[in-house]
């Protein structure tokens, strides 16, 4: 795998997060409690992990450019 087919699943798993994360954003109005609290936990969690693949993303899709600069 070359580091532009991997920053390219990178990109895909930040896809997939956000997908997840566009379904669980409605629920904020339904859920109360204990429930509420997991969502937002889990919401949290998501955000993070597809904040990070998209930084992954980027620092790999501009690592032979960063190279050839130097």
């Amino acid at each position: 795998m070359t580091i532009d087919e991997l920053a390219l699943e990178y990109e895909r798993q930040y896809s997939v997060l956000s997908a997840k994360l566009d379904a669980l954003r409605p629920l904020l109005c339904v859920y109360t409690g204990e429930d509420l609290y997991l969502l937002r936990k889990r919401i949290k969690i998501y955000y993070s992990m597809a904040c990070e693949c998209k930084r992954t993303a980027s620092l790999l899709s501009g690592y032979y450019e960063e190279e050839e600069n130097d």
